[in-house]
């Protein structure tokens, strides 16, 4: 995982496009995705630097607010008034034996299109034990396929090939076929190869009900020039 300044190539970065989607995504997903409502507990599970904590802190108490992440050196790029209020870690076991079933809303934003299948189940385990019943999950990953993946991936080649990417990566992409990826420790470096039909595929089968998803930062263009799809889901009842 990368352990340079989180911000300085998301929110903050040089790249207009890049500062665009980044820096209004959190708020978007705060006012067309969901936002807490009143007694809700949070977790943010894969917060990175914990800034989606910084449209939070201050309307919501520090005692309901847990941001989860694997990374120690994101988790110290946090903002000061972030940690202040909220409380952050990078341990999974402890989090689960103390927060058993009980966030109310939870979100995964930027996190699955990282993980081999092996560790998607994991989290997915993870999330079961601490989602409340009838939590609101929130998971949104980056569009890949079809048009906005076919952009994407012309943009990354012209600018270095960067995220492996080429001109037939983009065109596969645009069709939606099978892009190989190479993964470090069950983790993905780039986005290239990712698909977001698939993952809902997954969601589906291990037990998730998706009852609505979202494309951003244009919602009513849907899929086609959209950066992000964000998929709410629950935790389907035993029959």
């Amino acid at each position: 995982m990368a352990t340079s300044n989180y911000a300085s190539y998301t929110r903050n970065t040089v790249e207009p496009l890049k500062r665009i989607a980044h820096s209004r995504r959190y708020e978007q997903v705060l006012r067309l995705i969901a936002a807490p409502l009143p007694g809700d507990k949070v977790l943010d599970y894969g917060c990175g630097d914990g800034h989606l904590f910084s449209h939070l802190v201050g309307n919501v108490s520090s005692d309901k607010l847990v941001g989860y992440d694997p990374n120690a050196d994101l988790l110290a790029q946090a903002d000061p008034a972030v940690v202040a209020g909220s409380s952050l870690t990078t341990d999974i076991d402890t989090l689960k034996a103390q927060h058993s079933r009980s966030f109310s809303l939870i979100y995964c934003i930027e996190v699955c299109e990282h993980l081999t299948d092996k560790a998607l189940d994991e989290l997915f385990e993870n999330i079961t034990g601490l989602a409340a019943p009838y939590a609101r999950i929130i998971i949104g990953v980056p569009i890949e396929t079809g048009p906005s993946g076919f952009l994407k991936g012309m943009y990354r080649t012209a600018h270095g090939h960067r995220q492996a990417a080429s001109m037939t990566k983009a065109v596969r992409a645009l069709f939606g076929l099978q892009i190989p990826r190479c993964a470090y420790l069950e983790w993905y470096g780039d986005h290239t190869g990712f698909n977001h039909a698939r993952l809902r595929e997954k969601l589906e089968d291990r037990g998730f009900l998706v009852k609505r998803s979202v494309c951003l930062p244009f919602p009513l263009f849907g899929l086609a020039l959209n950066n992000e799809i964000y998929f709410t889901c629950s935790r389907r009842r035993p029959s």
